[in-house]
């Protein structure tokens, strides 16, 4: 992959040019997408002539074309203003069920011409696998829905309005609350571009996306040197969609604010309530489990357990990646199989395994995308706050750390931090502390749902009440 990286280091910066012209007219943003997907297909083709002329017996690839804006300020002066631009191609030579991949970042013809020599190369020389092949032609994407991955709004935007929005987002946060002593900074980044995807059974497509997102991260500090660091971003598909400045700052503020004071707690068990991106990572935890291809390798605790109930009836796992303008949306997968919404967990009950093309095959089923895109925990009827004023006596958990979770098992223990619940009260912080269960039983022991969902990410869930997971602390 190419990578081009522009460097500057001024509060004089230039200003982003949204839209070009050519013999007078005004190009849009969208149409020199639509002319760069153009691009990207000419090349495709020509890989696929290629491929076939040199003896491949099937073929794909995935091409795309990519550039970003990264903007810093900390203390309100500008640290980096930092543009990369990228683009690159993979591609997949099979010679009867031998393949191969390569990549490269060379559109002209000639290395063209080399990529596939040299992978058809690779793949006469590999093994045979009985499984390898693309998918099968009647499970290919046949159109590409516009699912608005694209907002013009963000490719317009100044670079002076992206240092704006970057600096009001820092003194917000240092507004919200004495007790925020220093910053590590804010940031505005954007990014986009096309991607293409092609195979030999007659699927070639392409699609336009950006996105945008701000954040800060601030550190609270009292007498006695005790400092606690937090932060809080926005992301979306959309300019409007951001949260505002003075939002994603006073909740970094207090974010940080809240931990001041931690300690250890007594191992017990007890209670967990999951906040929302908690709760978010341990479903993408779960569902990750339901992958084909661990279910192929026996390396899943969900082996074997499809058809059967693996949490409460309050769980209810959905991954629709044709939700407009959310970030997890794209037509198609890596497959060129068009993306539809599906239920993974349905009130409790496991309904499918998540099956590539060649998982599919290795596990005798109909293939229906091995990968997710707007992954989320439907949302429950309780508020947060109800939620925590039914525990007595729990953790209310907002970090975790470590790499303590065995898909193989479901075993689960980390590191974690939060603030402890008492009378159905957020008492006082904590941290040092490990949480642990089995996912499981966790997913089992989930009695209630809260109505607090929003999509801030490709994995998404509202806040969630474990009914029983053991702390240990002191």
């Amino acid at each position: 992959m190419n990578t081009k990286t522009i460097k500057k280091s001024s509060t004089q910066p230039t200003k982003a040019v949204a839209k070009s012209k050519k013999n007078g007219a005004t190009i849009s943003g969208a149409d020199k997408g639509a002319a760069k997907i153009a691009a990207l297909e000419t090349i495709a083709r020509f890989i696929l002539a290629e491929a076939a002329r040199q003896g491949a017996t099937d073929c794909e690839m995935s091409i795309s074309s990519r550039e970003s804006v990264d903007t810093s300020v900390r203390h309100g002066v500008v640290e980096q203003l930092e543009g990369a631009q990228s683009r690159g191609i993979h591609f997949k030579a099979f010679v009867g069920q031998k393949s191969a991949s390569t990549s490269s970042s060379d559109f002209r013809r000639p290395a063209l011409r080399k990529l596939v020599k040299a992978t058809i190369a690779l793949a006469n020389a590999s093994e045979a696998d009985p499984f390898a092949g693309l998918l099968d032609k009647k499970h290919l994407a046949t159109k590409i829905p516009d699912l608005a991955l694209y907002d013009p709004a963000i490719a317009a935007l100044p670079v002076e309005k992206k240092i704006e929005l970057a600096m009001q987002t820092e003194a917000a946060a240092l507004a919200a609350d004495p007790r925020i002593t220093n910053s590590s900074g804010a940031d505005f980044s954007d990014g986009g571009g096309v991607s293409v995807y092609a195979n030999s059974r007659g699927f070639i497509g392409g699609y336009q996306g950006n996105y945008c997102s701000l954040s800060v991260s601030v550190v609270a500090s009292v007498e006695g040197g005790e400092m606690q660091t937090n932060g809080w971003h926005s992301s979306s598909r959309s300019f409007a969609g951001l949260e505002s400045p003075e939002s994603i700052g006073k909740k970094a503020a207090a974010r940080a604010v809240r931990q001041l004071g931690a300690r250890k707690v007594k191992s017990q068990v007890v209670p967990v309530v999951f906040d929302p991106q908690m709760a978010a990572r341990l479903v993408a935890q779960f569902v990750g489990a339901a992958q084909g291809t661990s279910i192929d390798r026996k390396t899943s605790f969900l082996l074997g357990k499809l058809g059967e109930n693996v949490a409460s009836s309050h769980v209810t796992i959905v991954d629709d990646p044709t939700m407009p303008g959310k970030l997890g949306s794209r037509p198609f997968d890596g497959d060129g199989m068009p993306l539809k919404r599906r239920t993974i967990v349905n009130a409790g009950k496991l309904e499918t395994y998540l099956v590539d093309a060649y998982a599919a095959r290795k596990l005798k089923c109909e293939p229906n995308s091995g990968t997710t895109g707007n992954l989320y925990l439907a949302a429950g009827a309780q508020t947060p706050e109800e939620i925590i004023a039914s525990v007595k006596n729990g953790l209310y958990l907002t970090s975790v750390s470590g790499p303590g979770f065995n898909a193989v098992t479901g075993d689960y223990s980390l590191g974690a931090a939060g603030i402890w619940i008492e009378d159905g009260k957020l008492a006082f912080p904590v941290s040092g502390i490990t949480i642990a269960s089995n996912l499981l039983e966790m997913f089992a022991g989930i009695v209630a749902v809260g109505n607090d969902l929003e999509f801030r990410s490709g994995t998404c869930a509202p806040t969630i009440l474990i009914d029983k997971m053991t702390v240990a602390g002191e």
